[in-house]
Order: C-alpha cells, then structure tokens, then sequence
C-alpha cells in the first residue's frame, strides 16, 4: 500500500492550502459575500442557467469552484500521504480506516436520502463531495492514536 502513497511532505502543502479553501468558501457561503475579483469569463464545457450552453466562454463567479478545488485538493493530500513513520500497522490502520470511512459516508448519504428535500438536497450532495475524506482522515487519525496509545501500554 505504501508505494501508492504521496510523499509525506505533501501533507503539509495540504494543510496549507485548506487555510484559503475555508477562507473564501466562508467569506462566499457564511457571509454570502461575493467579491468582485472572482468574476470572470472562463471556458464552460457545460453550462446550465437559463439555457443550456456546451463548449461556450461564459461570464462566471469562480470562487465556488476556487474554493471546491483547493479544499478536494488539500484533502487529497492530507489522506493520501505517508506518515513521516509510515509501517505495516500504519498500512493496516489505513485499510481499516478507509472501509469504516465507507461506512459512515454510506450512513451520511442513506439519511441525506431520507430526511433531506428540495434544494437541500444539493447542498448534502455537494457536502457528500468531501465528506468521504473527511470521515477517512478523522477516523485515520482517531486509530492512529489509540493504536500508538495501545502499544505505549
């Protein structure tokens, strides 16, 4: 498993680059402010507003998708790299934290399905985007702990 793992290094450019991703998604989605920098013309494979658009140069606020693909980014990298002392049992706590990540982001999406309506509804799709590293590098680091916690004892 290790040697499909990022160096460890990366972590860290991980870390950095969630402080800007929470920065402008809170400044864009907690304020709802939107600031004018961010609008520009970019190139649209497919574009829905008013009218569907394919192939087209379309006039758009980017800093939504600026924010999306700095935070996919980042937790990426925060997942996926080594630890500085990456073993076997790092391997086998990963392996296991990955299923139980499934698990939980299983449960998230069924009570989305159940319990969330309307326009609500996409925005538990777009948390669901995330949501699967975020379980995974919570319950990583939770049976990182306990695991070094167990063998001190």
């Amino acid at each position: 498993m290790q040697k499909y793992l990022l160096n460890y290094k990366l972590k860290f450019v991980g870390l950095v680059l969630l402080i800007p991703s929470f920065i402008i998604a809170f400044i864009r989605f907690y304020i709802g402010n939107k600031l004018e920098f961010f609008d520009t013309k970019v190139f649209a494979f497919y574009s829905y507003y008013l009218e569907k658009k394919f192939f087209v140069v379309i006039e758009n606020h980017i800093s939504e998708e600026i924010a999306g693909i700095f935070l996919l980014i980042s937790l990426f990298l925060i997942a996926f790299s080594k630890e500085k002392n990456e073993n076997e049992l790092t391997s086998v706590t990963r392996a296991k934290s990955l299923i139980l990540s499934f698990y939980f982001n299983f449960i998230f999406l069924l009570f989305s399905f159940a319990f969330t309506y309307g326009f609500a509804f996409m925005d538990m799709l777009l948390i669901n985007i995330f949501s699967q590293f975020i379980f995974y590098i919570l319950i990583f680091r939770i049976n990182l702990i306990l695991s070094k916690f167990i063998n001190k004892q």
